[in-house]
């Protein structure tokens, strides 16, 4: 994403916390004023003290009393004025002593009468309002300043979202946000990648759907044609040939649109929906069913079926259940050469029922394992019909686990066949 001009929302929070120094900044300034006015460096009682020890002893010196006073001044910055019973100016630090005369003790400050007669007055420091603007001024630059980075920090991972959240709304689902942020601002951003990513693949998956759809519909379609064409050019001999062939065709393609309404009606119906309505499931009749039908459609193939006792009752769908059974063990039947058997086992778990199919055929390479619920995935790259199938059965089984709260996974090796393994989860009383 390209690095573009801070936006709106930037400069509402940058500005407002700039508002939130610039109160501060008066706050404290106020605080440090009424400090200043109200202690100073010296209290009431110190001054006394000093006239009354030390002020007094130099009273009738006038040298050293300003000696004194100076020495005042330098050391802690204050000044201060001695004036006579009569009022008049004896001693002073003042700078300007000038001013201080004509002031007859009437200056700002604390006045402290003396013992022998007269008045001592601490002036208060000038005060300089240029100096302490300026002072506020260079410390709100400063936080101002410090404030930017923290302020680029919270607002850039919102503006990174922002504009991903456009982007894939526009139809860019390469969009991402990469937020590197920590806290609640990169888990949201992680979130929301990980939520792109997720439609990207759902959205490719569809797409890579309707396309091998298409792939597997054409060559049915192309023979009916020939046929079609050779009929109505009177060749009923070799239109014939194609008779055979065209109702294997018919019969693929009928299983192909019934396992894309299949997966689609899962896909709409929901899996928490399915588990709500679903009804109370016997896995091991329909376990004995589908050894059955396996049995009546693959004559001369030996299937062992172990149906344990004390299986949970399963809430679902009986039909879909024995759905993923006939493609589990269709699956193993494609695969696999007679004489090797196939095995079908049931088994009860705590809070859950554990179906097992096992075939003895030429297994799955390792690196075809993360792929192998791929729609129209083979495994032997073979997009004949007699052997390659819809390429839907696995996909569908998944969907069908998947939507029963349950999962499947594999485990095989070439040459030592495949075994399919489905955990469904009792439901809880």
């Amino acid at each position: 994403m390209s690095r573009r001009a801070h936006g709106p929302l930037f400069w509402r929070v940058y500005l407002h916390g700039v508002l939130l120094l610039l109160v501060v900044a008066v706050a404290v300034a106020g605080v440090g004023f009424a400090l200043r006015r109200g202690s100073g460096w010296w209290s009431q009682r110190g001054a006394g003290r000093y006239a009354a020890e030390r002020v007094g002893e130099l009273a009738g010196d006038p040298p050293r009393l300003a000696a004194e006073l100076e020495r005042a001044r330098e050391a802690f910055g204050v000044e201060a004025s001695v004036y006579g019973p009569g009022g008049g100016l004896v001693a002073t630090s003042v700078r300007d002593p000038a001013a201080a005369a004509r002031a007859d003790g009437r200056r700002r400050g604390w006045t402290v009468p003396l013992r022998g007669g007269g008045t001592l007055v601490v002036h208060s420091p000038p005060h300089d309002p240029a100096r302490g603007l300026l002072f506020i001024g260079a410390v709100l630059a400063a936080l101002a300043v410090a404030s930017y980075p923290l302020t680029r920090a919270i607002v850039a991972p919102v503006e990174r979202l922002t504009a991903a959240a456009r982007a894939l709304g526009a139809g860019d689902l390469a969009a991402r946000a990469n937020v590197r942020a920590h806290g609640e601002l990169g888990e949201l951003g992680r979130s929301f990648d990980e939520m792109a990513a997720r439609l990207e693949a759902l959205v490719r998956g569809e797409r890579e759907l309707l396309a091998n759809v298409s792939h597997e519909l054409r060559t049915p379609l192309a023979r009916i044609r020939v046929a079609l064409e050779l009929a109505a050019e009177g060749d009923a001999a070799r239109a014939r040939r194609y008779l055979g062939e065209i109702g294997q065709d018919l019969a693929e393609l009928d299983a192909l649109i019934e396992d894309v309404l299949d997966a689609a009606r899962l896909e709409a119906r929901g899996a928490a929906a399915l588990r709500n309505e679903g009804h109370p499931v016997d896995l091991a009749a329909v376990a004995e069913e589908a050894a059955e039908r396996f049995r009546g459609a693959h004559e001369g193939r030996a299937l062992e079926l172990d149906a344990g006792s004390g299986l949970p009752l399963l809430r679902g769908d009986a039909v879909l259940l024995r759905r993923l059974l006939d493609n589990l063990l269709d699956n193993a039947a494609k695969y696999s050469e007679p004489p090797a058997p196939v095995r079908l086992s049931v088994r009860a778990e705590p809070d859950a029922a554990v179906v097992e199919v096992t075939d003895r055929g030429i297994g799955i390479p390792a690196e075809d394992l993360p792929r192998l619920f791929t729609p129209f995935f083979r495994t032997d790259r073979s997009r004949e019909r007699g052997t390659g199938g819809t390429g839907l059965g696995l996909v569908l089984a998944r969907r069908i686990a998947e939507a029963h709260g349950g999962s499947i996974s594999v485990e095989s090796a070439p040459g030592q066949g495949s075994t399919f393994r489905v955990r469904l989860p009792a439901p809880r009383e």
